[in-house]
């Protein structure tokens, strides 16, 4: 659906709210929601999330031998820009682009470990792909402390860094992986996709990495405070800082464009830029009903932003979890879940805009994309996406090779389910593909014919006894067979013959 991730910056104006643990629970949420998740650790002098998942054995083995990690990326970025600065002019020199810079940086797949698939097993959707999660770890054992030093983030001038911030920002937006979707042969090439979320987990205060986070980096906020008065106060200067004037939103303020209509005028501080933003209190403790009252009044008067709500869950105080994974039955796994909509609203990734925006792409005749929307918003959803698919599988009537192979999507989506929908996505599977190969030639054609055949022969393993597949196999071997002569021809007529015999032994 998205052509470039939206970068979430998670930032808090002091620690201990579970700013980082809230981050990678939404992480996990979103990827078993069937969304490509990239997370980055820029808590660079106290990189918890990298901890975590070290400790926890979350992560894949990397695939080299000595992967590069937070510190190689920010590296090459600063070195981008302190190459192109003008020490004389103080300022950048002529020509300088952070766009065409970050194209001179090495794929994100030097830098990524991957999120373990048995680690994420137990969020698979009941429909639907499981989504990517990559993370951009601090390796606490290479040196660490030396490569950060050396770094020298502390001093470096501010528009150097908004620089980097920028530089950053087009990075992760031009990133892709080789990801194989429901739909696609064995013999066709993976597809380069971008991911759909970069959540970055931010330093703590008003400093300089706090301000390359949240600077051009970030397309979002989330914002985490606690409901005593010294976080408020800080997050409050923090919003002043930033540009994001502190009065009343509308009640839908969690949905504002990149516009943000409550952003500062142009008289604020420049610095960091008002963005759209999402304020979590957290966390909140039970009991102490009015006054709790009270603070979350203090709270939304004095930030402006009616807050989500992060529970103190006692298991905090004694081990860190993916509660969302772990102990999905628990309140705080309920509220992060209520967060991961919340986070996805901000962008329309919702399943009430994804519902809204199939019915307004297909009244628009635009069929591939409605079909798009409802694939995605289906593995989160299945009681609202499955009676969609199941009606968009008879309407949708493809005649392009990009519409085909959304087609195929849509099959084979429906044939995860059990009982009959996976026989008929299955038989539908096989003439969605044996449609496409009418449209080519030579090997192409006969690669698209024998997996339909394929997909024929599956659907019959699980319902011998209807003709529906039988016949429609013998349809696209006779087909097949007409692009062929001689002997290839005669036997393919042959087999598409036994086929039709078998269907008429079923159903005379």
């Amino acid at each position: 659906m998205f052509d470039h991730p939206y970068i979430f910056t998670f930032y808090s104006y002091k620690g201990g709210v579970g700013r980082s643990l809230a981050l990678l629970n939404m992480a996990y949420a979103l990827a078993g929601r069937g969304r490509h998740v990239l997370v980055v650790e820029m808590d660079i002098e106290a990189p918890g999330i990298s901890g975590f998942l070290q400790r926890q054995k979350e992560l894949a083995p990397p695939e080299a031998a000595h992967p590069k990690d937070i510190l190689s990326l920010l590296s090459l970025a600063f070195g981008e820009v302190r190459g192109s600065w003008d020490q004389d002019t103080l300022a950048m020199k002529p020509g300088w682009d952070a766009q065409a810079a970050a194209q001179n940086l090495p794929p994100v797949s030097a830098f990524i470990r991957s999120v373990a698939d048995d680690k994420l097993a137990p969020l698979r959707p009941r429909v639907g792909q499981l989504g990517r999660l990559d993370v951009i770890v601090a390796d606490l054992e290479r040196d660490y402390w030396c490569r950060l030093a050396e770094l020298a983030i502390q001093g470096t001038p501010q528009p150097q860094l908004i620089e980097v911030s920028k530089l950053l920002h087009f990075y992760f937006r031009a990133q892709r992986f080789p990801h194989r979707p429901f739909g696609l042969e064995p013999f066709e090439s993976p597809v380069q996709t971008p991911y759909d979320y970069v959540l970055v987990d931010s330093r703590t205060g008003i400093t300089e990495v706090g301000g390359l986070c949240v600077g051009p980096l970030a397309d979002r906020l989330v914002l985490f405070t606690s409901l005593n008065d010294q976080n408020v106060q800080g997050t409050l200067a923090f919003m002043k800082e930033a540009g994001i004037e502190p009065k009343p939103r509308p009640a839908d303020q969690e949905r504002w464009d990149d516009a943000d209509p409550g952003a500062a005028d142009e008289s604020a501080k420049p610095a960091l830029g008002p963005k759209p933003t999402l304020l979590v209190a957290s966390p909140v403790p039970s009991g102490e009903i009015r006054y709790k009252r009270y603070r979350f009044n203090e709270l939304r008067k004095s930030l402006g932003l009616s807050p989500a709500k992060l529970s103190y869950h006692p298991q905090m105080a004694l081990i860190e979890s993916i509660f969302v994974r772990d102990y999905a039955d628990e309140y705080l796994a309920m509220e992060y879940g209520a967060l991961a909509d919340a986070i996805m609203a901000q962008i329309q990734d919702d399943f009430q805009h994804l519902a809204r925006r199939s019915l307004t792409l297909w009244n628009e005749r635009r069929a591939p994309d409605a079909v798009g929307c409802v694939l995605r918003l289906t593995p989160h959803r299945p009681e609202v996406g499955i009676p969609l698919l199941s009606q968009l599988v008879a309407l949708f009537k493809p005649a392009t090779d990009p519409e085909f192979f959304v087609e195929r999507q849509l099959h084979a989506f429906m044939s995860g389910l059990q009982g009959d929908t996976k026989h008929e996505a299955l038989n539908n599977w096989g003439a969605a593909l044996s449609a496409q190969a009418k449209t080519k030639t030579g090997e192409a054609a006969d690669r698209l014919f024998e997996a339909a055949g394929q997909k024929y022969a599956e659907a019959l393993r699980i319902k011998p006894d209807t003709h529906e597949a039988l016949y429609n196999w013998g349809t696209a071997l006779s087909a097949q067979a007409r692009t062929k002569t001689g002997e290839a021809a005669d036997r393919l007529f042959e087999a598409a013959g036994q086929k039709y015999a078998e269907a008429l032994g079923i159903k005379p």
